[in-house]
């Protein structure tokens, strides 16, 4: 008997932890190009996890209802890293516009990291006039 209910809890706090694993790994979804970018959107590490970075910080504290992601205008126009560019621009939806189930915009390989103050777009280049 002992034996068996070791094994139910032992069911259970699996079940529970995964579930706590998967309700945040969705997040990436709930952002343009988070699928592109996996866990480091929000977290200081590929993996996940651990800390987490600028842009994770600011949805925690302001972008969530319940476990998701409030994407949009505000959340866009803000630059949680403070690197000069909006957390819209580096992922390339600038007004917010993107909604969950929208192609990601833009170049996947242009995206930048809204949560590492590092990470920024490059500047633009100069276009020479030719007559």
């Amino acid at each position: 008997m002992h034996a068996l209910r070791s094994l139910a809890v032992l069911a259970v706090v699996t079940v529970v932890s995964t579930t706590a694993i998967d309700a945040r790994g969705h997040r990436v979804a709930q952002v343009p190009n988070g699928t592109n970018i996996g866990c480091i959107l929000c977290h200081n590490s590929a993996s996940g996890g651990d800390a987490r970075n600028a842009f994770g910080l600011e949805i925690q504290n302001g972008f969530l209802n319940g476990f998701d992601v409030v994407w949009g205008a505000e959340l866009a126009a803000l630059d949680s890293d403070g690197d000069g560019v909006t957390n819209g621009q580096e992922l390339l939806d600038p007004d917010g516009l993107w909604k969950i189930g929208d192609d990601n915009p833009g170049d996947a390989a242009t995206v930048t990291l809204p949560g590492n103050a590092d990470s920024v777009p490059p500047p633009p280049t100069a276009v020479t006039a030719t007559t």
